[in-house]
């Protein structure tokens, strides 16, 4: 499991106000946070969740996992990935 700090958490939220969309955002946030998983879905898909981060670009939620089953967490050093969802 990989854990977010405040200050992946402050990069990530400057990242995601400056990309030009969700896939860049994605893109940039794999190669900075390895063993991170990153996924972007359609915002309809995460309905109803609050998101850790609301960014120009993306919603971003973080997951946690217990080795098999993922689920929503609010707590970025329980994070072993991101969902992104593109903002219109």
């Amino acid at each position: 499991m990989m854990a977010l700090t405040p200050d992946d958490l402050t990069t990530l939220a400057s990242l995601g106000n400056t990309a030009p969309d969700v896939a860049a955002l994605a893109a940039e946030a794999r190669t900075r946070w390895r063993g991170m998983r990153v996924t972007v879905v359609d915002a309809l898909d995460v309905r109803g969740e609050t998101p850790a981060l609301e960014t120009a670009s993306a919603n971003v939620f973080l997951m946690g996992c217990d080795g098999h089953c993922w689920s929503m967490t609010a707590d970025p050093a329980a994070a072993a990935g991101l969902v992104l969802a593109a903002r219109s």
